[in-house]
């Protein structure tokens, strides 16, 4: 566990040297998405310590084992910080050994300059004498010193004790770096904060960058240089480095697992008052600021981010609200646009609807037209027929009448009158031109209604249908009824035509009608609608 949880840090840490404050901003995402994964190695190396102390029962490896889980829990969590401080202070007490209980004042007022309690913390710094101290504690010491009063100048902020807790700090600040070895990490830093309290921003800033380049970012020294050059940036008015080493700082407190820390706090502040478009994340990173100060107990901590936190919330839920107006109006929009559409589409199928009524109607039209040209070119044809068939007749009639009249001429000239009166009382003649004249008129006829046998068989019973003998075309049923479908409905005009008397026709007309599937009086005119066109 122990392992993949370094090797996951490795792999995290890639990211943390790019200069551009939009990625370094995402890799702080991720890291805030991992908190947990750095809260198990922080838990997991308190518990070794706990286990190591189940082991050991010498008070003096007690004691340092105590002192070392507070060193854990100092920065991570205050309440637990002091459990262990009690316990070393019992341990203390047990030896009676005076560098332990010093040690235990001043990790006592460290603390309590870190809740806000600056009085105590001095009162409690008062009780050590320091010229007992050896060179280790008195450098304890001096740290412990420069912290309460860098915390008091911070708190205060007026004219009137800051600028003396500003000179006490400094004088703390001169005697660390006279302490410290040269060279040393913790020497350039306080030489570079040094300098920094001096006013020389462009040396200090020089001095802490150089140190920067020499830290890993996984290291609580790492957060501290960065959070000092983003100050110095403010003061530059150089704000894009400032929101960089921000960044830098809370990402490298996220990866120590440190919960008492400012950088996500001003990191908040910074998006919220310089980047609007950043609303979210800042409302983001003022809450999880929170949760590091309510995780810590960090009472003083919470004062100052819940003066910060009400107006980034207040903008936060004016812009949802914001948003979800816009979105209300969105919808509405969007609900009156797909209104309009269906109606369109509606209106757009009913046109279709239309046209393609219209079309279907032009195309009926059409072939009522086609129907009705082919009616016409066929009432044509049989009223070119229909001439035809007279100019047939007459011609035929014509004809033989020439040759009857050149045999009667022959017959005077030669003074065969005998002969010529044997020829006119002879009927054979007459019935030969009837005969022809019957065979044209079927002929033409039928070339005018080539389905009129068919039809008119349509019009009768099974057993009244007439049947034509072979090679014959029409029989009188059927020339009757041919003469009436052309118009001749006289039965005078039609023996005429037929060479039959009238009884005779009236006596086939009767004949027929008795086999008809209609109505006798509407017989007749249900065979001049035969060919008709509908």
């Amino acid at each position: 566990m122990k392992l993949l949880l370094k090797v996951l840090l490795i792999f995290m840490s890639v990211n943390i040297y790019s200069n551009n404050t939009d990625s370094l901003l995402r890799v702080l995402d991720q890291e805030i998405g991992q908190r947990h994964v750095y809260m198990c190695i922080k838990n997991e190396k308190i518990d070794h310590l706990r286990k190591q102390f189940r082991i050991d029962t010498l008070l003096a490896n007690r004691y340092k084992i105590y002192n070392d889980i507070f060193e854990e829990y100092c920065t991570y969590k205050y309440d637990s910080a002091i459990h262990y401080l009690l316990k070393s202070q019992e341990v203390a007490a047990k030896l009676k050994n005076v560098e332990f209980e010093n040690e235990v004042k001043i990790n006592f007022s460290k603390l309590l300059s870190t809740a806000g309690l600056i009085n105590e913390a001095l009162n409690n710094m008062q009780l050590i004498k320091r010229n007992e101290l050896d060179s280790s504690l008195l450098l304890l010491y001096n740290e412990a010193m420069e912290n309460i009063y860098y915390i008091a100048q911070s708190y205060s902020n007026d004219n009137i004790y800051a600028p003396q807790y500003r000179k006490e700090e400094r004088a703390y600040i001169d005697s660390i770096c006279n302490m410290l070895p040269k060279g040393s990490i913790i020497h350039s830093y306080y030489e570079g904060y040094r300098l920094f309290k001096e006013g020389d921003l462009e040396r200090a800033k020089m001095s802490l960058l150089e140190l920067y380049r020499s830290l890993e970012p996984d290291t609580r020294i790492y957060a501290i240089v960065n959070s000092n050059l983003a100050t110095i940036s403010r003061l530059e008015k150089n704000f894009e480095d400032y929101e960089k080493y921000l960044i830098l700082a809370a990402i490298s407190d996220q990866r120590c697992a440190l919960k008492e820390n400012t950088a996500m706090q001003r990191l908040a502040v910074f998006l919220f008052k310089h980047k609007p478009e950043e609303l979210v994340r800042a409302y983001q990173y003022i809450n999880y600021a929170m949760e590091d100060a309510l995780f810590y107990n960090n009472r003083l901590r919470m004062i100052q981010i819940g003066q910060d936190m009400p107006v980034i919330i207040k903008a936060y839920q004016k812009k949802n609200e914001d948003s979800s107006q816009n979105l209300q109006k969105a919808l509405i929009a969007i609900s009156i646009l797909l209104a309009i559409v269906i109606i369109l589409l509606i209106y757009a199928y009913k046109q279709f609807q239309i046209v393609k009524k219209d079309k279907k109607e032009l195309s009926d039209l059409n072939e009522e037209l086609n129907r009705l040209n082919n009616a016409l070119l066929n009432a044509n044809r049989i009223r070119g027929e229909a001439i035809i068939l007279f100019v047939d007749l007459s011609s035929s009639y014509i004809n033989k009448m020439d040759l009857f009249r050149e045999t009667v001429k022959r017959k005077i000239l030669a003074k065969q009158i005998d002969e010529l009166y044997e020829i006119s009382n002879v009927s054979e003649p007459g019935q030969s031109m009837q005969v022809s004249f019957i065979q044209i008129f079927d002929n033409a006829f039928l070339r005018l209604y080539p389905s009129f046998v068919d039809e008119f068989n349509e019009l009768l019973v099974d057993e009244g249908k007439i049947k034509l003998k072979e090679g014959e075309l029409l029989n009188t049923e059927l020339r009757i009824f041919a003469l009436i479908k052309l118009g001749i409905r006289d039965s005078s005009k039609i023996s005429s035509f037929l060479r039959y008397s009238p009884q005779t026709i009236y006596n086939y007309r009767n004949k027929v009608k008795n086999f008809s599937i209609v109505d006798r009086n509407s017989f007749e005119s249900c065979v001049q609608e035969i060919g008709e066109i509908n």
